[in-house]
């Protein structure tokens, strides 16, 4: 997972990351931003999954849904989930057979140490 934080032009935190973990940047980036009381809450969380004291944790954020289990993260887009809700007919759409999805931005997934370590070097960052 490569990725690399920076200040955007009116010096707000964002996190670029590399094509296969695109959602984990715009969650952090939209969802937990600088938001030092929901960091040090996700680092707690993640700690007693360490621990075994909990299986899973979910977050539902205004744009994105973080799923935290003892093995890994997972984070998708809202739009996703109820997008999945609605019935979609594609008989006889030939395009769409030509059409390579592109979910990048909308779901993706990490080990939990590797998230642990993210938070923890975002919130280096931020004390920059």
């Amino acid at each position: 997972m490569d990725y690399h934080f920076q200040r955007n032009f009116a010096g707000q935190p964002e996190a670029q990351f590399s094509m296969d973990h695109e959602a984990i940047g715009f969650w952090l980036t939209d969802e937990l931003g600088s938001n030092n009381q929901q960091l040090e809450h996700l680092l707690q969380v993640i700690d007693s999954l360490e621990k075994g004291q909990r299986w899973e944790y979910f977050d539902d954020g205004t744009d994105y849904r973080l799923h935290l289990t003892r093995d890994g993260v997972a984070i998708s887009a809202a739009l996703l989930e109820s997008e999945s809700t609605m019935p979609v007919s594609l008989e006889g759409c030939d395009v769409l057979a030509q059409l390579d999805y592109y979910d990048h931005e909308s779901m993706s997934h990490c080990g939990l140490d590797d998230f642990k370590r993210l938070l923890l070097g975002w919130q280096k960052f931020l004390d920059l």
